[in-house]
């Protein structure tokens, strides 16, 4: 049942996202800023109860490791970022920007936090971000996710595909 719902999720926030969300890239020394185009975040979801990320070379290879019908979005490496179990609503996240420095790839995200005397839904939410990496094939590189401060997040990052 939480599948079905997942995917649901993600086809209609698929079908309704409007800009791509994406940054031009700049190339400076030996860090290049990498284009990101966001597929779906900030919303609520249904998915894993502890941070964590995906990454793959391809929407198809994506959506079966998930389960979800991701949308194709052109070349690159797709990722879907969970940050788990969260107690109420008010949470939200989405992919910012990612960095490539050699062959570690650093994708940062941003993580919204309610205020504290927001009133709330009482209900578990699990925040999700989906985006493709343009251009960028994941293979040989490490992957990394950091806050919006950049500091590194210990989150396990499976790939999927081949």
């Amino acid at each position: 049942m939480v599948r079905v719902g997942l995917m649901a999720l993600l086809l209609l926030v698929a079908g309704c996202s409007a800009g791509d969300g994406s940054e031009p890239s700049e190339t400076t020394g030996a860090s290049e800023e990498l284009q990101v185009m966001r597929i779906s975040s900030e919303e609520p979801g249904q998915g894993s109860q502890r941070p964590r990320a995906v990454v793959a070379p391809s929407a198809s290879a994506l959506s079966e490791a998930i389960g979800a019908n991701v949308p194709e979005s052109g070349s690159g490496t797709y990722l879907a970022a969970y940050w788990g179990e969260k107690p109420t609503g008010g949470y939200s996240m989405s992919v910012r920007s990612a960095r490539l420095e050699g062959d570690r790839v650093t994708v940062r995200l941003s993580l919204k936090e309610p205020p504290r005397d927001a009133i709330l839904t009482q209900a578990l939410t699990y925040p999700y971000a989906v985006a493709v990496i343009r251009d960028l094939s994941p293979e040989g590189k490490a992957f990394t996710f950091a806050d919006e401060r950049g500091r590194e997040l210990d989150w396990p990052v499976r790939r999927a595909g081949g």
